[in-house]
């Protein structure tokens, strides 16, 4: 049997994005079997090509391509166009009349000056999807503010919601920027459904805003409804001795991820920590009076838990089926024979290591190419709309398109 065809396959995508939001939702369509036609500016590209260092790692590959924007912008075709000319203006307009989605992070001010606001593309198209990722705020009081990730992450609440000192923390890693692509991808490929089913494309739109309080749903879904946000993890104060973390013998940690034990389970981890007199004791004996007496159980497993490595630990626990993990620090990750199995780490052409899609789906390779180099598909997706080798040579000596 033939392998299926990738999900999105013929579905033309007009992607202009920067950094790593909007890259991100085109990176995933891209997955999905999309052909992705990613616009640059004129000269520099993305900004996410030059960019040398984040959070004090160098952002430069072994051949000194820019290592943020290989890791957001894989699969996709790249062109350059001045988009501040009218000429410039009107090739976007030739791309757009006969693409499936239009994808931008701009801000609705750049996009109109590019005469590439909503209205002006969706009157050339009426079947285009139109996907807008914002910044702070995509429909309300916050839509056209601009901010990136750090901004987006400090505005949601997400840098007190980590904390454990009070202080607010910022996690490496881009993560509003993430969140929020992938739920522009999958708003995306849900209008494409629905468009299925109407024939009419429509505008959709996101925000790093949104994108982390999606992420905290849980957090702020009880502080809206019972009053009363989650506490901050604090492993000498959980409220379950069970659902935390412990140091062990050889200062690795170890997590448990019991949520709520049986009477066999108890007896079977009192077994394991060789405390046979903790069955007796009845403050333990059922599962809410471990909870009432959380200070203390934290103190007698964490003491037991400083009497043998980790390694140990873990295979004693796992052989009696309660869940446990390792704490593991991300250079772990990369080196582990057990995450490399599962295929979620995997090599483009060029030997680069990326982290797949977020998914197993058939006829979705984890990734079958490179980023593009910059503006390298101009003359073939020109060529596509009918120009002929002598205009494009005539917009490349112009500086309309590069």
């Amino acid at each position: 049997m033939d392998a299926p065809l990738p999900p999105l396959h013929g579905v033309k995508v007009i992607d202009l994005t920067i950094w790593v939001q909007g890259p991100l939702a085109g990176q995933l369509l891209a997955d999905l079997g999309a052909d992705v036609i990613k616009v640059e500016k004129p000269g520099q590209g993305d900004f996410a090509r030059g960019l040398q260092t984040l959070f004090g790692a160098d952002m430069r590959t072994a051949t000194g391509r820019g290592l943020l924007f290989e890791l957001v912008n894989r699969g996709k075709k790249s062109i350059a166009i001045d988009l501040r000319k009218p000429e410039g203006q009107a090739l976007l307009h030739q791309l757009v009349k006969d693409a499936d989605v239009f994808l931008s992070n701009l801000l609705p001010r750049t996009l109109a000056q590019f005469d590439a606001a909503p209205e002006r593309l969706m009157e050339l198209n009426p079947r285009l999807v139109y996907a807008q990722g914002g910044g702070l705020g995509a429909r309300g009081d916050l839509a056209g503010v601009a901010a990136q990730d750090t901004t987006g992450t400090a505005y949601s609440g997400f840098m007190y919601s980590i904390s454990t000192d009070g202080e607010p923390h910022y996690p490496p890693g881009a993560i509003a920027d993430l969140v929020s692509g992938t739920n522009l991808a999958f708003a995306i490929v849900a209008a494409l459904l629905r468009r299925e089913k109407t024939g009419s494309g429509e505008v959709i739109s996101t925000s790093l805003l949104q994108g982390m309080m999606w992420l905290q749903q849980l957090h702020v879904g009880a502080l809206a409804n019972s009053g009363e946000p989650l506490r901050p993890f604090d492993p000498e104060n959980a409220a379950n001795p069970f659902l935390n973390i412990y140091k062990c013998a050889d200062g690795e940690w170890i997590a448990l991820g019991m949520t709520a034990m049986t009477r066999d389970d108890w007896f079977a981890f009192c077994d394991l920590a060789e405390r046979p007199d903790l069955k007796e004791d009845q403050r333990f004996e059922r599962n809410r009076g471990r909870i009432e007496h959380a200070k203390e159980l934290v103190g007698i497993v964490a003491a037991e838990m400083l009497k043998r490595d980790r390694d140990a630990w873990l295979d004693r626990i796992s052989a009696s089926g309660l869940p446990c993990a390792p704490v593991r620090r991300i250079d772990d990750l990369v080196r582990d024979p057990k995450v490399l199995s599962e295929g979620i780490l995997t090599n483009a052409p060029s030997g680069m290591t990326f982290v797949g899609p977020p998914f197993n789906l058939d006829g979705v390779p984890p990734a079958s190419s490179d980023a593009p180099d910059f503006a390298a598909d101009t003359f073939e997706v020109l060529a596509s709309l009918g120009l002929s080798p002598e205009r494009i040579a005539e917009l490349q000596e112009n500086e309309i398109a590069w």
